[in-house]
């Protein structure tokens, strides 16, 4: 075997040097680039953290003035209740300004813009007119619910703020004055050290006139400094500090006064139009770059050492074996015979390298045919599981339709195709939400609650219109496609169609009322006889000329009492009879439940019941025939109504679940036997005297009408519980 000799051309030259080299140029060029980032970044994060101190004075100080703004439209409110009591108004004022600290002034101004009151008093300007004052205008002529003006000088403290005025209203809502109260400027100073914290920079306020308000290199006192005093310059051609203002646009900028350059971020109060403006000088930004840059310098050229020795330990790691595995290389052309295993004995003076990429090979062989035909296998295995579940899914009577976790359509079985019209072959790989609309399937929401809620679907129905524009009632159900772990893999719709068990049921439902009617029928002529023959013998006793007023008004009144009996009893068999194809929208239950309380209040309140509601404040949106259900909640409220003898209670709770919604009616009355309960909803069972046993029988039907439920729970001398259960569709 040839030694391998170390020479300049070889790998184990050229690899550690290139290596090196390229390391070296790495970390150099990034260093560089670094360095240009670097500094591009901090002056970035300057600005940003500029803007973020600004924005944190900006909504500090929104806050702050809200707070001030309600105190003062809330003591305009209370004192408007005075009916123009100025003692009153005083009172409510002065507390104001005694219990709050965001004052140093309060007013009452009359509507002729004169001072009337204020604290603290200046005698001075006590009667004095306000015409020129913004805030007057802004309430009295533009009636504005609030206002506040920009910074002026107080002629009552004899030092600037700010006034927050709101209108005082006589009883017919006119505007009788208004009370105003001063914001002082070491409040909003406050405000600022406060946020400032270990900011090396300056914070000022402009208010929306251009006025400084806050500038820590002026005292603002007894005179107004305008922002152009502060000489501002941009470093870009046609930079306006006036113009930023008028903009209202919250910006990062750079600009110089003097000879200093400063790096600036401004924002503005939404409603008020303050200007806050957050500046650090360049020199400063310069000082904390360079730092920080020197502190990159010593990091990178650590970087290159720790890197150029690793180059070296890991081109030494590469080329070593390559060196061994070379020289078991040249050494195999004598041990390779053709069509033969290759053996390559190993050599405990040399690195194993060379005898594991041989065996590596042998078994590499060995493997790939023995993979192969464990392919074939497999191939033939999952082609026969492929076809079994097509035979299951065409031999199915329900349409399934199966889209994956993208929504594409992956399955759409031949019952699906026969249902909507659809051509199988054309669905695959179309949107799923895109198909329902097609078939004008009303169901995203329900799929959507099953694919992120896990939401249960089972035996819903609904209607489709399939390509022939035929109108087809199905039963669907809908469940996520996961996988052994549980991962959401996509989503199944199968549906059936139930147009013709549907109109089956509405046959039989007819048949099944026109049997209760003609049931009813015959009852309500035997419950009409026995009122007519009374009523014959009453108009035989009036016929008598020598009746006496007295007992024809007695004929009278009971005459009436019989008609008013058939009339009760004729309606309640009118209210069963009528057309039951009833039509549901959605509406807010609980507008029903306080409705049919309200037309029942008056007999209640008169029968001294107490009337206790445990009613959600929220809406609760079910799809139902609103006059349906409120005119049996309008029986069940009455018939627990007449079941209390004496004072009792009547109590209405709601309960609102995931799937349905639970009303109970419970009335302290004195119960109904067990043996008369099953009896409730006949026609015509009636317990009370005057009753015509139709009340209770047409709730039933009512809510029965809307898919809801009704059951009864009762206990002797206790009371009864009516329990309605409406479901959530």
């Amino acid at each position: 075997m040839k030694k391998y000799k170390f020479r300049r051309n070889s790998i184990q030259f050229r690899i550690p040097f290139f290596i090196t080299i390229f390391t070296l140029i790495c970390v150099l060029v990034t260093g560089l680039m670094m360095q240009l980032i670097f500094r591009y970044k901090l002056e970035e994060n300057i600005e940003s953290k500029n803007m973020i101190i600004s924005e944190m004075i900006s909504n500090e100080l929104t806050l702050y003035l809200e707070n001030a703004t309600d105190t003062v439209i809330t003591a305009a409110n209370f004192s408007s209740q005075s009916s123009g009591d100025l003692n009153q108004i005083e009172s409510e004022i002065f507390r104001i300004y005694d219990n709050f600290k965001y004052f140093d002034l309060i007013f009452f101004m009359n509507q002729k813009s004169q001072m009337v009151f204020s604290k603290p008093t200046n005698e001075n300007v006590q009667g004095r007119l306000y015409t020129d004052r913004d805030y007057y205008w802004d309430i009295i002529k533009n009636k504005k619910k609030s206002t506040m003006s920009n910074l002026l000088v107080s002629s009552v403290l004899n030092r600037p703020h700010f006034i927050i005025a709101a209108p005082v209203k006589n009883n017919n809502e006119d505007i009788v004055g208004l009370i105003g109260a001063g914001i002082p400027l070491n409040n909003i100073e406050k405000i600022l050290k406060e946020v400032k914290l270990g900011f090396e920079g300056k914070i000022w306020i402009v208010d929306a006139s251009g006025t400084l308000v806050i500038h820590p290199d002026y005292k603002i006192e007894q005179k107004l400094i305008p922002i152009s005093e502060l000489n501002i310059k941009g470093n870009v051609k046609g930079f306006d500090i006036e113009s930023i203002l008028e903009t209202h646009k919250n910006l990062n900028t750079r600009y110089a006064i003097g000879d200093s350059e400063y790096y600036a971020s401004v924002t503005f109060l939404k409603d008020y139009n303050w200007m806050i403006v957050v500046e650090q000088n360049k020199d400063t930004v310069n000082r904390e770059i360079l730092l920080s840059t020197n502190r990159l310098i010593t990091i990178q050229l650590i970087v290159l050492f720790f890197a150029l020795i690793i180059g070296l330990i890991l081109a030494r790691w590469i080329t070593l074996p390559i060196k061994q595995l070379v020289l078991q290389v040249r050494g195999l052309p004598t041990a390779l015979k053709e069509d033969e295993k290759i053996n390559v004995a190993s050599n405990e003076s040399d690195s194993n390298e060379l005898m594991e990429l041989s065996h590596a090979f042998v078994d590499m062989s060995f493997n790939l045919k023995k993979n192969l035909v464990d392919l074939e296998n497999s191939v033939i295995s999952e082609n026969r599981i492929q076809q079994y579940l097509k035979n299951i899914l065409a031999s199915v009577h329900s349409g399934i339709i199966v889209a994956d976790s993208k929504y594409e359509i992956t399955i759409f079985n031949a019952q699906a195709t026969q249902i909507t019209g659809l051509d199988q072959s054309e669905m695959i790989g179309h949107d799923f939400f895109e198909i329902l609309e097609r078939l004008n399937l009303v169901i995203k929401q329900d799929v959507l609650n099953v694919i992120h809620f896990d939401k249960q679907v089972t035996d819903q129905e609904t209607i489709l219109k399939s390509t022939h524009d035929k109108i087809i009632t199905i039963s669907y159900t809908c469940s996520r496609v996961i996988d052994q772990q549980g991962n959401y893999l996509g989503v199944v719709l199968q549906f059936r169609d139930i147009t013709a068990m549907k109109i089956l049921e509405l046959e039989l439902r007819k048949e099944d009322r026109i049997h209760t009617i003609g049931e009813l029928s015959s009852s309500i002529i035997h419950d009409i006889g026995n009122p007519l023959a009374g009523m014959a013998n009453l108009i035989e006793l009036l016929k008598d000329d020598e009746i006496q007023e007295e007992s024809k008004k007695e004929a009278m009144d009971l005459l009436s009492e019989e008609v008013n009996d058939l009339n009760v009893l004729v309606i309640n068999f009118l209210d069963f009879v009528r057309n039951t194809d009833i039509k549901k929208k959605p509406v807010d239950l609980i507008r029903i439940i306080k409705s049919s309380i309200d037309l029942l209040k008056g007999e209640i309140d008169t029968n001294k019941i107490k009337l206790i509601r445990n009613l959600p404040v929220q809406p609760i949106i079910l799809n139902l025939e609103a006059r349906s259900v409120k005119q049996a909640l309008i029986n069940i409220l009455k018939n627990a109504s007449q079941a209390i003898e004496h004072k009792g209670s009547i109590i209405i709770n709601v309960l609102d679940s995931d799937n349905v919604v639970t009303l109970s009616i419970e009335d302290t009355g004195k119960g109904i036997p067990e043996e008369e309960i099953s009896k409730l909803f006949y026609p015509f069972y009636t317990t009370r005297e005057k009753g015509t046993g139709l009340g209770l029988f047409i709730a039933y039907n009512e809510l029965k009408e809307n898919g809801c439920t009704l059951t009864v729970e009762s206990v002797v001398g206790q009371g009864s519980i009516f329990k309605i259960i409406f479901k959530k569709e």
